[in-house]
């Protein structure tokens, strides 16, 4: 899993002034310098939040439902499901990627070891010689221009990006867990509703039965019996078919195979109450869209820096060791060491003609620089709306939900009334199904509306990148995107 350090703070501001202070990274302050130009409006404290990689944190943000079959569930999900373990081996590429390019901060060493043996051929068919060899070679690059710097940064940045990414994949998998589960119960009790309708239409239709046989009714109201208990059976099929649907996309989500297994008991829970909206801040700089986007951003200054050192000429340093020794017939004196040679050498290069092909690259870099700021303003105007638009939708229902609970009760209790007089006789059978329909309507909007209340809560938890009232660290040299975990 990743470490629980990963992905910690990145304020902009107080980034560019510790970068600046660091001799071997050339490219901070250029490239926040851009940064702080082209990202105008946007706020300049920000502060990456930390990516922890635990689950447990994921788990713990579903225990305020008090649902234990709920939070297994989540568990479950995010051992098991398949799209996470595949962004999680993304995580890890990125991982060998910037150890791969630290790799060059490094001495490189190499030894070699060797013999051979030569025949004297046809005229002196006794003789052969025994050939061995030993070399030792050693080699320590400079970084003057500070390309290795620019590219140790770019890929540190992507790292952090990738786990960003990582972390939205696996709580979008914890909210699609529970906004499943909720469903599957929604339709469970969908379908007890469709039951208990059906019952009661049986019950009238032999009370109807009876009239008819009596004589005390006509035919048509016998046929509208027989319609309605129809429609009941139908409904029925039809709430089991859907049942069947939701169960198969929770088992989909557990990373299970879809075979209508699971067995669900039990209500829908209250949903919590509305999470605390903290300051704007503190809010959006918590969703891993957000912090992915902001690394993106810093990747791609660091990738324009690289790109804008290619006109300029090359300086390059290195320090070198090597060993050559070679014996014939003998291994004796192979590893002495009494010809080893060290060197110091320094090169200065200047590409004069390559077709445009470094502009090019330049340009590339450039447009993929405004791409990243574009899509990071992007992606906090669209953080916002979710924000504004999940609150505005979660208070609705619940406004809704005291509405639906007066209009059910009181459709209950003129369904009560209207059975009472049917049996009596005092009511006829379309009146019955008249106010039959009406309860049954208010209280199937009751389900679906408790329903949407609790996924309502799940999308704002999501569109406030988790628990906003959780403080974000402060920017410290150990945790800025400079290149170091």
């Amino acid at each position: 899993m990743i470490d629980n350090k990963m992905t910690r703070g990145v304020s902009v501001g107080a980034l560019a002034a510790l970068l600046s202070g660091c001799g071997h990274l050339p490219i901070a302050e250029p490239a926040f310098e851009a940064m702080a130009v082209k990202r105008a409006g946007m706020p300049a404290d920000w502060t990456v939040a930390p990516m922890t990689g635990d689950p447990a944190a994921a788990v713990a943000d579903y225990s305020v439902f008090q649902d234990a079959q709920l939070i297994a569930f989540v568990q479950e999900a995010l051992e098991n499901n398949r799209t996470l373990r595949a962004a999680i081996e993304s995580v890890r590429q990125s991982e060998a990627s910037l150890q791969q390019t630290r790799s060059r901060l490094f001495p490189q060493l190499g030894a070699s070891i060797g013999a051979s043996a030569t025949d004297g051929g046809a005229l002196n068919a006794s003789a052969s010689d025994v050939g061995y060899s030993f070399a030792l070679t050693g080699r320590y690059d400079v970084d003057i221009m500070g390309d290795l710097s620019a590219s140790i940064q770019a890929s540190s940045a992507g790292l952090r990006s990738t786990e960003a990414t990582y972390e939205q994949t696996r709580r979008q998998i914890a909210a699609q867990v529970a906004r499943a589960y909720f469903t599957v119960i929604e339709q469970q009790q969908q379908l007890e509703l469709d039951r208990r309708s059906l019952d009661r239409q049986r019950q009238t239709f032999r009370i109807t039965q009876t009239r008819f046989d009596a004589g005390s009714i006509a035919r048509d109201e016998l046929v509208l019996g027989e319609s309605r208990l129809a429609q009941a059976e139908d409904s029925i099929l039809a709430s089991e078919a859907s049942l069947r649907s939701a169960v198969r996309a929770l088992e989909i989500a557990l990373g299970r195979f879809p075979q209508n297994k699971l067995t669900l008991g039990g209500a829908l829970p209250q949903p919590p109450a509305t999470p605390p909206l903290g300051l704007p801040e503190l809010t959006v700089r918590s969703r891993p869209d957000v912090v992915a986007a902001e690394l993106a951003m810093i990747q791609a200054f660091a990738n324009t820096r690289i790109a804008e050192l290619g006109p300029w000429p090359q300086l390059d340093a290195n320090l070198a060791a090597g060993l050559q020794n070679t014996a014939l017939n003998t291994a004796s004196d192979l590893f002495s060491f009494d010809d080893l040679a060290l060197s110091i050498g320094i090169s200065l290069a200047q590409n004069i003609f390559d077709g445009g092909a470094i502009d090019a690259r330049i340009k590339i870099a450039s447009s993929q620089e405004r791409q990243a700021l574009e899509r990071y303003g992007q992606t906090i105007i669209n953080a916002y709306g979710d924000i504004v638009a999940s609150i505005d939708q979660f208070n609705t229902l619940g406004s809704r939900n005291v509405a639906l609970q007066k209009a059910s009760g009181a459709a209950q209790e003129v369904l009560r009334l209207g059975e009472l007089k049917y049996q009596e006789g005092s009511e006829s059978l379309l009146n019955l199904f008249t106010v039959r329909d009406n309860a049954e309507v208010a209280e199937a909007n009751l389900i679906a509306n408790n329903r949407a209340r609790l996924e309502q809560w799940v999308i704002l938890h999501a569109a406030l990148g988790g628990n906003p009232t959780v403080s974000q660290p402060l920017p410290t040299p150990a945790n800025t995107a400079n290149g170091t975990r």
